[in-house]
């Protein structure tokens, strides 16, 4: 039997291995987790600050809101996994892609929730939350702090400012008072103490005198480098990524190259068969279309 060559044999590994990728997401998806299991991957994370290890069952009930407690859950739109975290912050805290992200374990995924929480719950909204002690006419509990965070806390600030629940909706019509709500079933953990801030040990302190930047913030109203607003809004708009579309670009380019390229060799080729141009001429053809292909490569390589 003849031996396939050598870059056939690498394609049909890398197919299998994106094959078994999508296997094991699609499988991943279907795993399901409890509120307990959630309260105690949180209390088992090391990046987990104090306040959310005392509050660790309102995030377990925040992961049965949030995904129906399954870990490889994508919401169609942006967010993945057991405690939804966006494209974003997927790629900035579990620092893999998010196809990865979906076939990882509970403990993996709240790591990285965790992480970008605790960060979140040392900003000024949540903060400001908890020193109200009562907002709307409802006592302010982990519940209600974990929703504002949950949902972005430059959006929770729009809802302080307010002064109401309704101050901030998304485009479900959520409100972080609704979720808080919807939270409820089961044991909230102990309330943060009105006029504390709700973060404690290793996070940023809170500034009292601290005011909005001028950075463009991400979902969870964290500061976004411009390149990422601006890929982010691209994807958002178009329904594509940026980083796609500039791999099927380079894909067209390369299919058009080889085809024109291929099309041209087969013509010199011909002619060659036919006896109307010599050997050296041949070979002279040949270098010349292979020098164009390189070059393409190179510039592709660049960009």
């Amino acid at each position: 039997m003849t031996a396939l060559p050598s870059t056939l044999r690498w394609l049909i590994i890398a197919l299998l291995a994106v094959a078994t990728l999508m296997l094991a997401r699609q499988s991943h998806a279907q795993d399901r987790v409890t509120a307990a299991d959630v309260a105690n991957a949180v209390r088992n994370s090391p990046h987990a600050s104090p306040w959310l290890r005392a509050n660790a069952d309102a995030v377990g009930n925040l992961a049965m809101f949030e995904s129906g407690g399954r870990l490889g859950i994508y919401n169609g739109s942006c967010c993945f996994g057991v405690l939804q975290l966006n494209t974003q912050n997927v790629k900035e805290f579990a620092k893999v892609e998010p196809a990865v992200f979906q076939t990882w374990s509970l403990q993996q995924q709240v790591d990285a929730w965790s992480k970008l929480t605790t960060q979140m719950l040392a900003t000024k909204p949540p903060a400001s939350l908890v020193a109200l002690g009562k907002f709307d006419g409802r006592t302010v509990d982990g519940n209600l702090v974990l929703s504002c965070v949950q949902l972005g806390v430059g959006n929770c600030q729009t809802m302080i400012n307010s002064g109401k629940c309704t101050g901030f909706a998304d485009i479900n019509g959520t409100t972080i008072c609704t979720m808080a709500d919807k939270m409820t079933g089961g044991s909230s953990g102990p309330a943060p103490s009105p006029g504390s801030p709700p973060i404690a040990g290793t996070g940023t302190s809170y500034n009292p005198s601290w005011t909005p930047s001028s950075c463009v913030r991400d979902g969870s109203g964290g500061c976004m480098s411009m390149n990422a607003a601006i890929a982010a809004g691209f994807q958002s708009g178009s329904g594509i990524s940026m980083a796609k579309l500039r791999s099927v670009n380079q894909m067209l380019l390369v299919v058009v190259t080889l085809l024109v390229v291929g099309s041209a060799m087969l013509g010199v080729w011909q002619r060659y068969t036919r006896g109307v141009i010599a050997t050296a001429d041949l070979l002279l053809y040949m270098k010349r279309g292979l020098i164009v292909v390189c070059m393409v490569f190179v510039v592709m390589s660049l960009f």
